[in-house]
Formats: C-alpha cells, structure tokens, sequence
C-alpha cells in the first residue's frame, strides 16, 4: 500500500501484514497536537515491511523527554518515522486506500485520561488510561 503526504514530497510504502488492517488512536496532548485533531490514528509496523519511495524532504523536531516529530518540509504533514532500530510509526491517514474493501480496525485507544470531551471511541477496541508498553502495542497490531 502507498502513502505519501499533502503534496506529494514523501512518498513510502507498507507491506500490510494483518488482515484487518490494525491501528490504534493515541489521545494524549502531544498526539493531538501533532495531528491537529482528537486523537491520532496511526501502526507500528516493522521496518522490513516499509519502503521509503521519496524522502528528501524530511524535518525532525525532539523535545527533551525525546518526543519527536517527523515531518514534510514542504506542506507540514506528519510523515512516518523509525523507532527502536526495527520498526516504523505510520500516521494511517497517509495510506492510500485505493481498494476500498480493505478492512481496518482499531484495536486500541491510548491516553484516554486525556481524551478530548467531543472524540467517541470503539469499545471493542482495548482502552487504556496511559500508554501501554511498546510490547503491548505490538501485541495488539500482530
């Protein structure tokens, strides 16, 4: 599957290896404000299952508890980023949906002790207060 930001600068792809497709909703205040929105919507996926197609657009900003934000320099759009030497965060509203019978669930939602009054979630989904261990997450995305 292909993602690529608003203008076109980063371009990557991603071997899905679930089926549905599983992401995950993160609601604490760095979350939100990356993403401009309620919640962020995004996967872990391992780096043997991405490619990046155009990259040379990339900036980085950390803050000092080691939060970082990967972005396009052109258009500003959140873009994927390595973590932990095998695996990549993927913001899921990059992906390229072209077959729309893709099935995609949410699994889990994260930092609900600061979840927006407005963002409903998905019961089904396993919902924590606080952001689980790295190993949990992956648990719930295999």
């Amino acid at each position: 599957m292909l993602g690529k930001c608003l203008c076109g600068d980063i371009e990557f792809s991603v071997d899905i290896q679930t089926d549905p497709f599983k992401i995950y909703q993160c609601h604490c205040s760095l979350c939100k404000k990356q993403s401009g929105s309620s919640a962020n919507s995004a996967t872990i996926i391992e780096a043997t299952h991405f490619k990046w197609i155009k990259s040379d657009n990339i900036k980085t900003w950390q803050k000092e508890t080691g939060f970082s934000s990967h972005f396009c320099t052109n258009c500003g759009c959140p873009v994927p980023n390595a973590f932990a030497s095998k695996y990549y965060w993927i913001p899921v509203g990059l992906l390229e949906f072209d077959n729309k019978s893709v099935a995609i669930e949410v699994v889990a939602n994260f930092c609900l002790s600061t979840k927006s009054n407005w963002h409903s979630v998905n019961i089904t989904s396993k919902n924590f207060d606080a952001l689980p261990k790295l190993k949990n997450i992956l648990e719930l995305l295999s």
